[in-house]
């Protein structure tokens, strides 16, 4: 299998060349796997976090292996990662669920070109993009260890679609970005769906239903479920499980539980499911003050000379 050589540049302001300090070097290499493999689920999966078993085409896809390192001033790392088509080919070689709309990801890009997605959507804070979900957002957060008392202020990398003149980037102002996001990410839901079974992806564990209303949602099945859900191609279904929502409030997929016949059940189940009331985003509360804003412009204002009769009065006339 042929592999692309990517270039992981660690930008600091006492340029330590080849003589990396290990310790926050070291997070790097532990983190960067891991977000690099959920990318590359998100991508072909609709979801970032692999529950049981891990697909072969998977593992090959996100296999990414360091390789060298350089740097003068600068600290320079080098991975080795494998082109998708290659790596993910019986993936390439069926059907696209959606074949006039079909979003997978070029044969010629590999894991870093994703993760590259990930984080320009992020940067953007694009809260309608589906190149991420609530544990990767959880996930970019983690390099927060990265950055957090260590010596790297800016970590780049380049790719295919990630050119050196504008490499995919890493900062501690996309660490805050995604928790940004992630604040304002309805929860999960329990959701009761029903429609036809109208596409069915066995490698990828996708599905979509085909609601009474025209809309298509897309949902994501246990591995053990296959074989009940072939068997339901094309047939109305009852699906039991719970929806996950974009940053924007958009449904994103549904995590299916159960998919069972659902000849008999109500239109009125036959809906998009609306998110629960939007999470409190509590970055909105940090307000810089100054003289005329916050405490100060308290400070001084109350003229401090009424008698309590009169305070009294006037807290009685405001209740």
């Amino acid at each position: 299998m042929s592999v692309v050589v990517h270039e992981v540049v660690l930008k600091n302001d006492e340029h330590f060349g080849r003589k990396l300090p290990p310790h926050h070097l070291g997070i790097l290499l532990a983190e960067l796997p891991l977000a690099i493999l959920a990318s590359v689920s998100m991508a072909f999966r609709n979801r970032s976090q692999v529950k049981g078993r891990r697909p072969g085409w998977l593992a090959r896809a996100s296999d990414v292996r360091f390789v060298d390192h350089q740097g003068n001033g600068e600290s320079v790392l080098f991975f080795e990662a494998p082109r998708l088509g290659e790596a993910a080919s019986d993936i390439y070689a069926q059907q696209a669920m959606f074949p006039e709309a079909d979003d997978r990801p070029n044969q010629e890009d590999t894991a870093f070109d994703l993760l590259g997605d990930v984080l320009a959507d992020i940067q953007q804070r694009n809260a309608d993009s589906a190149h991420f979900d609530p544990s990767l957002l959880r996930r970019i957060t983690c390099f927060n260890r990265v950055f957090k008392k260590g010596p790297y202020n800016e970590i780049d990398f380049t790719s295919r679609r990630f050119p050196t003149k504008s490499p995919a980037r890493f900062t501690p102002g996309l660490v805050e970005s995604a928790k940004v996001l992630l604040g304002r990410t309805p929860s999960p839901q329990r959701v009761r769906i029903v429609g036809q079974l109208d596409g069915l992806t066995a490698s990828t564990q996708q599905f979509s239903v085909l609601l009474d209303s025209g809309e298509k949602l897309i949902g994501v099945f246990a591995d053990e479920q296959i074989d009940a859900m072939q068997e339901l191609w094309r047939k109305r279904v009852l699906v039991l499980g719970t929806a996950i929502y974009r940053a924007s409030g958009r449904l994103l997929r549904i995590d299916a539980e159960t998919v069972k016949p659902g000849e008999n059940e109500p239109t009125i189940f036959s809906r998009m499911p609306s998110p629960p009331r939007t999470k409190f985003d509590t970055s909105k509360l940090r307000k810089p003050q100054g003289p005329k804003s916050g405490i100060s412009a308290i400070i001084g204002k109350w003229p401090g000379d009424e008698t309590e009769e009169e305070i009294t009065a006037m807290l009685e006339e405001l209740s």
